[in-house]
């Protein structure tokens, strides 16, 4: 990808520049899976770390990392992104974010909201999951819906006015003077259908931040050096997917059709991520 960042908008401690994708394109070929995509629980034997995707739809669906499902037997964090094939059924990696529930129906609700950044880079430690989500509230232990509620509403009301500008592709999201997510897409068509959720996911980090501008300089530097990740194949259901982190990256992403779909890389230095 030939990524360019424009000038940002700031808002309290969060600083949002928008990305430009200089290989988007106009025909997808896949959709966001409204109403398509059906969530469940592995039959037989549920397992906490998996869930079971069927694309009902006749286009590929795409799945977003971070999307939080509800239901089932608990809550959970979708850990990577994954495309979804029209008429086809894929297992996807999750974590649990509802710590005390082990019990309830088969099937998931897809809420399109995402899980904040600080619980999206912890999807590799189960525990190091509900960590994060007991901090968002009163340490009661309960679902991320619960205890984050109230930082949730002020995430909203931070960015509600925010909107992406033309042939905008992606968002690179900095809070408390820092770069902390880079998220972007293949077509601006995905990224305003997914805005106003991922923006939401990331204020919620936002609510309270030390009100510190983050430099377009650290902006561009942390694009800059992104291709310099080692990556790694791993699972992305009809897409390939890649992965890959160093000591300040986390990257995940899909391939297809000989483009990269999404590319997700956190700042695994900043000290939300730290923490």
């Amino acid at each position: 990808m030939e990524l360019h960042v424009g000038s940002p908008v700031v808002r309290g401690g969060l600083t949002l520049f928008p990305v430009f994708n200089g290989a988007a394109v106009s025909g997808r070929g896949y959709d966001l899976g409204a109403g398509s995509l059906e969530v469940a629980e592995r039959a037989g034997t549920p397992v906490v770390a998996e869930l079971v995707v069927t694309n009902r739809g006749a286009r590929p669906a795409l799945l977003p990392e971070g999307e939080l499902v509800t239901g089932g037997r608990q809550d959970r964090v979708v850990a990577r992104p994954v495309l979804v094939g029209a008429g086809r059924s894929t297992v996807v990696p999750v974590r649990c974010v509802e710590q005390n529930r082990w019990a309830g129906g088969g099937g998931h609700a897809r809420t399109g909201e995402r899980a904040p950044v600080a619980v999206r880079s912890a999807v590799d430690d189960q525990a190091a999951v509900w960590r994060r989500v007991a901090g968002y509230g009163d340490g009661g232990g309960g679902g991320f819906a619960d205890v984050a509620r109230s930082r949730r509403e002020q995430a909203r009301r931070l960015v509600r006015d925010v909107r992406p500008a033309a042939f905008q592709s992606g968002v690179l999201a900095g809070v408390a003077g820092r770069p902390l997510l880079l998220e972007v897409f293949d077509s601006p068509r995905t990224l305003a259908a997914v805005w106003d959720d991922l923006l939401a996911g990331v204020a919620v980090d936002a609510v309270g931040a030390d009100p510190v501008v983050t430099p377009g300089y650290r902006a561009r530097r942390f694009v800059r050096h992104l291709p310099g990740v080692p990556l790694r194949p791993v699972a992305g259901g009809d897409a390939t997917g890649f992965a890959g982190s160093t000591e300040r990256y986390r990257v995940s992403g899909l391939s297809w059709r000989g483009r990269s779909v999404v590319t997700v890389a956190v700042n695994a230095a900043h000290p939300l991520v730290t923490a």
